[in-house]
């Protein structure tokens, strides 16, 4: 079946469910059932989680929503892959490191990786690859000789500075074909959802699953 084909199908079905539902053939009415099924997702009022119910995830608001976030990433750094295939620099955290450096110049080698939420042995491994490849250097702090300042080499700022043209048409990829008002929502809603786990993540960031949820999420839980 061709893609055209296999389309109108598709546009047949959801016709049919929308008829089905509200039972007239107002096309702007059905373009925005379309709208909400296909963009927001066929959502229940107040759906509640049962893992019994594991082929209906989308039911389930919070399931769908971290399932779409992490296909996102996956995309994102398939892009950035591309973005970077001509650099010496080879993964996004690497990308990330530098970009980091250079616009603070030297961070302390834990302040560098802390600044990127990841484990300090990870890190550390970046960090280890990127000095192997000439891209930083480290130094002892001159305030506490047992830390370790980073700063970029002269082939670190040639490299990261060699890669934003490609890394910025990847984020316009990225972004896709959402309205500038939808970028302007979708940002809103990122930087309040990178503020709250911020927050867990410098004071709670061993607490177990449950822990969190009755601390963070009772008004939440109170609603369903």
């Amino acid at each position: 079946m061709s893609g055209n084909l296999k389309l109108l199908k598709s546009l047949i079905e959801h016709l049919e469910d929308y008829e089905k539902e509200y039972s007239n053939s107002d096309l702007k009415e059905f373009a925005l059932f379309l709208n909400d099924r296909l963009m927001i997702g066929n959502l229940p009022p107040k759906s509640k989680y049962k893992k019994e119910d594991y082929k209906k995830y989308k039911s389930f608001a919070e399931v769908e929503f971290s399932t779409l976030l992490a296909g996102l990433f996956r995309f994102a750094k398939h892009y950035t892959k591309k973005a970077l295939s001509d650099s010496n620099i080879k993964t996004l955290d690497e990308f990330g490191f530098l970009s980091t450096l250079l616009r603070e110049e030297s961070m302390l080698k834990k302040e560098l990786i802390d600044s990127h939420l990841m484990e300090v042995s990870s890190g550390s491994e970046i960090i280890k690859r990127m000095i192997k490849h000439g891209l930083i250097y480290e130094y002892p702090d001159e305030n506490d000789k047992r830390a370790r300042r980073i700063s970029l080499t002269k082939e670190g700022v040639r490299e990261i500075m060699g890669t934003f043209d490609n890394m910025q048409l990847a984020a316009q990829i990225v972004m896709g074909n959402l309205s500038m008002e939808e970028v302007k929502t979708t940002l809103k809603v990122m930087n309040k959802l990178t503020y709250f786990h911020n927050h867990i993540h410098e004071e709670d960031k061993s607490t177990s699953l449950e822990m969190l949820c009755d601390k963070y999420l009772q008004d939440k839980q109170k609603a369903k």
